[in-house]
């Protein structure tokens, strides 16, 4: 690590590295030692919310990777990506044999003074997590040791094992991993580039419905839940999870609420392909109308499960205390509906006479009557509808067709 001292007295960061364009940024790869980069990358992570550009935070994950870091030698991991604001960073390219300044090789410069600050790290928070444990297992393990050998050092002629541990530690510190730094301080923009790195690798959906705003649906059921455009759906939407606990007074999750706004749209099963994402993206405001329309006047009005949430004030755990009791509070149940008002709407049938329906059907899970049963959706007696695409969609067929021959 070297310190440069400019005139104005700042101080930086330098490093060897390549410039070079990605997707329109600039973008410097190099490579760091542990115990720079344990001093200088942020180390904030969350298990409970997605935070900045990452995911949440897996504390088991990261303790695997220190593990296999502190018993494997010859470990080896990948990249790190981060962000920083270009304010910040500076490039000084070396000079060609003719003289002339390189376009990709030199020094990039970052500010100790709210350089280091502003960095995010875009992927590898888990690798990071992990080199910070690892680095502080062994200095604790070392300080024991010490403080053994201080205590029985006068009459025991041993070192306990204290020089392998500052070797290893010493080794470790010698070690780097290579980094990628990314111009871009804006945390939408870097969350963007982190769903877009998940097209050749997964990421779980909640992660990939938050960060993807280039979807218009995952942006109308951001825009539905985050602004209360849905009185419905407002506080009733897991935001950090892939799927709602079931001991939370969530109906469903972020990606799933997108989802159903596709399905409200294409029809269950239908394909979200580039040109209908296009298309949508130009008729984003009927993506949110159709959304309220389904939640605040469709749903309430089609069963009192979904009327009793929209019109009072609930106590906590009231979803969570009947989600056992009543299949309404089930996602699978949302998406089966808003299939059901997609074929309706295709047949160009009042969307209350399908409500109608719904309202006067059987939902008593143990009764032979039991629509979901009667539809082949559902088995007498058990808990939760039978998902796979071939039982939902005969399903949808079976309701649509019963509430039409009924009105």
């Amino acid at each position: 690590m070297t310190f440069i001292v400019r005139p104005q007295q700042e101080q930086f960061l330098r490093f060897t590295t390549q410039r070079y364009k990605q997707g329109g940024r600039i973008a410097y790869s190099f490579i760091m030692k542990l115990g720079m980069l344990d001093s200088n990358i942020p180390t904030e992570v969350s298990t409970d919310k997605i935070i900045g550009a990452n995911r949440r935070f897996n504390p088991t994950h990261a303790r695997r990777i220190a593990e296999y870091m502190y018993d494997i030698s010859d470990w080896v991991l990948g990249a790190i990506l981060l962000g920083i604001d270009p304010d910040y960073v500076h490039f000084e390219p070396y000079r060609t044999e003719q003289g002339e300044s390189s376009q990709y090789l030199g020094d990039v410069l970052i500010s100790l003074d709210g350089g280091t600050s502003s960095i995010k790290i875009l992927d590898g928070q888990h690798r990071r997590i992990a080199i910070h444990d690892v680095r502080e297992r062994l200095r604790t393990e070392i300080r024991a040791t010490k403080t053994k050998i201080e205590e029985n050092g006068s009459y025991v002629n041993q070192d306990y094992g204290l020089s392998n541990l500052e070797e290893k530690f010493s080794s470790l510190n010698a070690m780097a991993i290579p980094v990628v730094i990314y111009e871009e301080a804006d945390t939408q923009k870097l969350r963007r580039m982190f769903a877009d790195l998940a097209q050749t690798r997964n990421i779980d959906a909640i992660t990939k419905t938050r960060f993807d705003d280039r979807d218009p649906f995952n942006r109308a059921a951001t825009e539905l839940v985050e602004l209360g455009r849905s009185e419905l759906f407002a506080n009733k939407v897991e935001m950090e999870r892939s799927t709602p606990l079931r001991s939370s007074d969530r109906l469903l999750s972020l990606n799933q609420l997108s989802r159903i706004l596709k399905i409200l749209n294409y029809g269950y099963g239908g394909r979200a392909s580039r040109d209908r994402i296009n298309e949508a993206n130009l008729n984003y405001d009927s993506i949110i109308d159709m959304g309220i329309d389904f939640a605040d006047d469709f749903l309430p009005s089609a069963r009192p499960e979904y009327e009793i949430l929209h019109s009072l004030e609930l106590e906590d755990g009231y979803i969570a205390q009947r989600r056992a009791h009543t299949i309404a509070y089930s996602a699978t149940a949302l998406q089966l509906f808003a299939g059901c008002v997609f074929a309706w709407r295709e047949l160009n049938l009042p969307q209350n006479q399908l409500a109608d329906f719904l309202r006067k059907s059987n939902f008593d899970t143990t009764s032979e009557d039991c629509l979901f049963v009667k539809a082949g959706v559902m088995i007498k007696d058990d808990t939760s509808l039978l998902s796979r695409s071939q039982y939902m969609k005969g399903a949808i067929q079976y309701i649509v067709r019963e509430a039409q021959e009924q009105n």
